[in-house]
Formats: structure tokens, C-alpha cells, sequence
């Protein structure tokens, strides 16, 4: 047989080098398997595969599984006798509706054989996401595990064809608090702006994207309408037009004054024995582990309290100063 008289890819590969295998296998849909924590998809969300949209795409894809129609191979990871899936969650949740719910008769569907090491499957994640693209944080974990196993920015950005400030921006995002993280993921705020509001206002941000988002969306849907319609994200303007009391910390307490006074007493009592360097530009100052334990529970409690450190708080900070003179008074009669 010659190529001109060959109708199928097996017959034209006899003796012709421009036609090679590959790894595709054809599986029983029962052998897929999902491995908990690889697919990014859904991260910080209750109920991803429940949500209307996501369910109208899986059954849309479960009738084109029935209908036959072309869809492309699901791509696994052979691991220990299991063929873990490494692209296709969605077509095989949808496969899975096909089978169970619309009647197909489906016994074996095709998969491609991945072979590369963890980076390269944790990066198809990225690469090939079933024709659905991946929110930003469900991006950013995926170039926060490359980053993990050695990858810099540069290269995080030229195999998935991004800028290596994108990748570094995504990066960021995953340092939010979680509470962030899952208004973002719930489309409440977008990411860039949650950080910009996370590095101005801190902790105080989750406050503010909450109260925000209720009071543009007050009223919504309750128009007697069977139409839902999509909430109002958060935006700069918003914010601007709402009225939020500064985060206050608390004032400094008597309890605090005297642990800090004690702490005070007790480091400074080693000031007898410092050990100067050979040069005589710096000095060591031995402490045990309790006083160690000690500097960093008052280092805490510091953190959280709010000092006096301008003339618009300066009458409050003397009205306590008489409060905190009793309570090192109090002290001194105890040490």
C-alpha cells in the first residue's frame, strides 16, 4: 500500500517517518480519577461545581458527550496504578453526567499520557483549562506552586505567555487574608483593588468590601422579577462615596503598663554584664528563653494597642497618663 492509497492514519504510518504514534489511549471512564488539591479551579469556594453557571456549562458538555460531537482528550498522570487527571476536570464531571444522568452509553473515551515531572502537569493547569479561564486566584496558585519548586518569575511568565510583573502581581494576591480571598473568588471585588485596599487600610479592608458590597446591592432581586441578577462588584467609586470610621486600636491599659514596666526592669537588670564586640561597635545582651517568650508576647500586645503620637490625641493621652501612673505605682509596691 502507498501513501497516496492509504485512508487511515495506521495505514499511512506503514514505512512513512512523517507519521508517528503518540500517547493516546482509549480508558473506561471509571478508571479517571480526580486527585484532591491539584485542580486550582473553584479554590476559596463553597459549592464551585453547585453554582447555576457552572452546572449549565457541565450539562451543556455532557450533551455533546452523548451527541458524540468531537471533544478533546482528557490528559492524565499514571501514578501508582491510578490515572490521575491532569487537565479535563471539567469534561470529566461532565462525562460523568453523560453516563449517569442522560443515558450514554460511553465505555471508553480517549486520554493523552502526560509524563512530565509535578511543575510541568501543575503547569497545563494553566495552559489548558478546558476552554474555561481561570479566575486570578485560581492563576496565582498555580504560579505560586512553580515558584515553590524553583521557578522564577521570568520563567513563569514565558511558559504561560505572561509578563513577569503579571506573574509577580498574582503572586501577591496569595498573601491576602482568606476572607479576601473568598469575596474575590465570589466576584464581590476584584483582586487589584482588594490588595490596593488591603495595603492601605489592612485587616479593616474585609470590613470595608463587606459593608460596600451590601449597600450597592440593598434592594436587589426584590422586585418580584424570577430573573437573579449578578451582584454589584465593589469599586473604587463605591468605596469613595461610603463613610467608614477609622480602624481604632485600643488604648494602653494598666495590665499592659505594668508588663511593660516589668519587662522593662527585667531586660535592663542584664545592662551590668553586655559583652562588647572585639571592636567595640556593638554590644551582647544575654537572655534567657522566658525573657525571650516575654519580649515577644509584649511585642504582640504593642501591635494591637494604639499610643499616642499626635498633638489631636494629646488630651486623651493625658487624661490616662494620672491612670498609668497609679498603675506604676502599684506596681512598684508589688516589685
Amino acid at each position: 500500500m502507498t501513501a497516496k492509497t492509504a485512508n487511515s492514519l495506521k495505514a499511512l504510518n506503514i514505512g512513512n517517518s512523517d507519521v508517528a504514534k503518540t500517547d493516546l489511549f482509549k480508558i473506561s471512564p471509571h478508571l479517571l480519577v480526580e486527585e484532591d488539591g491539584f485542580n486550582t479551579r473553584g479554590l476559596y469556594c463553597n459549592n464551585y461545581w453547585e453554582r447555576p453557571e457552572v452546572k449549565e456549562r457541565l450539562m451543556a458538555l455532557a450533551e455533546a458527550y452523548k451527541r458524540g460531537d468531537y471533544i478533546p482528550p482528557i490528559v492524565v498522570k499514571v501514578k501508582d496504578g491510578q490515572a490521575l487527571i491532569r487537565d479535563g476536570h471539567r469534561r470529566n464531571r461532565a462525562l460523568k453526567i453523560a453516563i449517569n444522568e442522560l443515558g450514554a452509553d460511553i465505555r471508553k473515551i480517549e486520554v493523552l499520557e502526560h509524563k512530565g515531572d509535578e511543575a510541568t502537569q501543575t503547569l497545563l493547569i494553566a495552559t489548558s483549562n478546558d476552554g474555561a479561564p481561570l479566575s486570578v486566584l485560581e492563576r496565582a496558585e498555580v504560579y505560586c506552586r512553580l515558584s515553590a519548586w524553583g521557578w522564577s518569575d521570568a520563567e513563569i511568565a514565558s511558559r504561560t505567555g505572561r509578563t513577569p510583573e503579571h506573574v509577580r502581581q498574582l503572586r501577591k494576591h496569595m498573601e491576602l487574608p482568606m476572607e479576601i480571598k473568598m469575596l474575590i473568588q465570589q466576584d464581590v471585588v476584584a483582586a487589584t483593588y482588594a490588595q490596593e485596599l488591603f495595603d492601605e487600610h489592612g485587616t479593616f479592608a474585609v470590613k470595608m468590601i463587606k459593608d460596600v458590597a451590601a449597600s450597592v446591592n440593598k434592594g436587589a432581586n426584590e422586585t418580584g422579577s424570577d430573573t437573579i441578577s449578578k451582584p454589584k462588584r465593589v469599586t473604587k467609586k463605591a468605596v469613595a462615596q461610603s463613610v467608614f470610621e477609622p480602624a481604632k486600636k485600643p488604648r494602653l491599659d494598666k495590665k499592659t503598663t505594668i508588663a511593660l514596666s516589668q519587662g522593662f526592669r527585667r531586660l535592663t537588670s542584664h545592662l551590668d554584664h553586655v559583652k562588647p564586640s572585639d571592636d567595640g561597635s556593638k554590644y551582647l545582651l544575654e537572655i534567657d528563653r522566658d525573657e525571650l517568650e516575654m519580649l515577644q508576647e509584649l511585642r504582640e500586645k504593642l501591635a494591637n494597642i494604639q499610643l499616642p503620637d499626635d498633638a489631636s490625641e494629646a488630651d486623651s493621652a493625658e487624661s490616662g497618663d494620672s491612670k498609668n501612673q497609679q498603675a506604676l505605682d502599684l506596681e512598684e509596691s508589688v516589685a
